[in-house]
């Protein structure tokens, strides 16, 4: 598999013409029209420059795509690299690059993308966009922050804005490979080897099924029942990684995958009853792998372990083509479904409601305070 600069270069090393392929069989599978509409999404590195382009393949009238500097890449590779596949594309003439946000024509946008890019997109830009515009929040309802979209704006502006339900469009198979291949990558022959997997996530049986059709062994911490976890093929060994009784069975895993509920929620350290030090010298030999538990992974490494997570700073949607293009196709049909629901005359409650039925919509809670954190 292709990696580091060589995967993001703007040559044929980068596998552009596989990746158009794969983009146009998913708009055709989900139906996705952007004819008649303008998005505003981000320039980006890797396979996350494909996203303006897969808007425009869809028929977007015009595409705004906001590069900005980052930790993996300046504003100058992500424009470049997003010019460079908008042109394998042929879709360069809908696709204007910005530096910054607020430089779009606001109000003529119809589609808007909270992708790191874009991000905040808080008042200065929900005041300003299109009446009927929509917000789609691409990683889901559960990953929402208010300082990334400000959605109770959304609500007072009429602006519609909901989230991709990644488990109803598939999402969590590529997290399943993402773990296979970050072990792999610390050296762990999965099989034949004993792995621990903790954690409430919702890509937690999709993580032990894979493993353990892999030819792994798999020991699984968390609240579901013996019966259940059965389904997901694995074995109970207690309801959270800091059970008296899973710390001691970690002794017989070669791995330990960490699977919290929500990006945040900590599996080590405070707020639980095992820290990163006792961890590691109990089981200096385990390898760990961590899904939004970046804050763990940097703790247990600085205790001595071997640690990674899926894919590389994006996760697997710098891992895999496929991922990025079902997150970005199923996210921009979120958004189609509402902005065309809002300019049938539709509410914005009503519009989100259509593209839950519709589209694999996940929806905010009524109480958005219910989710700040």
């Amino acid at each position: 598999m292709t990696q580091g600069p060589d995967r993001d270069a703007c040559d044929l090393r980068f596998p552009g013409l596989q990746a158009l392929r794969l983009i146009r069989r998913e708009i055709e599978r989900t139906r996705l029209d952007l004819t008649g509409l303008r998005v505003l999404t981000e320039a980006a590195v890797g396979y996350r420059r494909l996203t303006p382009a897969i808007a425009a393949l869809a028929g977007a009238d015009q595409v705004y795509a906001v590069g900005r500097d980052s930790a993996v890449a300046s504003r100058r590779d992500a424009e470049e690299q997003t010019a460079y596949f908008a042109g394998l594309a042929h879709v360069e003439r809908r696709l204007t690059l910005l530096p910054t946000r607020l430089q779009a024509p606001l109000r003529t946008i119809d589609v808007v993308t909270d992708l790191p890019g874009v991000r905040p997109v808080d008042e200065s830009v929900i005041r300003n966009v299109a009446d009927t515009a929509a917000v789609t929040l691409m990683a889901g309802v559960d990953r929402w922050r208010p300082s990334d979209t400000d959605a109770a704006t959304c609500r007072r502006q009429g602006v519609a804005v909901a989230g991709l339900d990644e488990e109803a469009v598939g999402l969590h198979r590529f997290t399943a490979q993402g773990v296979l291949h970050a072990l792999l990558e610390l050296g762990v022959e999965i099989t034949g080897s004993s792995i621990m997997v903790a954690g409430e996530a919702r890509a937690l049986p999709y993580v032990v099924r894979a493993l353990t059709r892999s030819g792994g062994r798999v020991l699984v911490a968390a609240q579901a029942t013996a019966g259940r976890i059965e389904l997901y093929e694995g074995e109970k060994a207690g309801d959270a990684l800091d059970d008296d009784a899973v710390v001691g069975r970690l002794s017989e895993a070669d791995a330990l995958v960490l699977c919290p509920a929500a990006a945040g929620t900590r599996l080590v350290g405070p707020g639980t009853r095992i820290d990163a030090v006792r961890l590691a010298a109990a089981t200096p030999h385990v390898a760990v792998v961590g899904l939004d538990a970046g804050d763990d992974l940097r703790a247990l490494e600085s205790a001595g372990l071997r640690c990674g997570a899926p894919g590389g700073p994006a996760g697997i949607f710098d891992l895999l083509p496929q991922a990025l293009i079902t997150r970005c196709a199923a996210g921009l049909k979120v958004a189609e479904v509402m902005t065309r629901a809002r300019r049938r005359g539709s509410s914005p409650l009503a519009a989100e409601q259509l593209a839950a039925d519709e589209a694999h919509a996940e929806l905010l809670p009524q109480d958005l305070r219910a989710l700040r954190r």
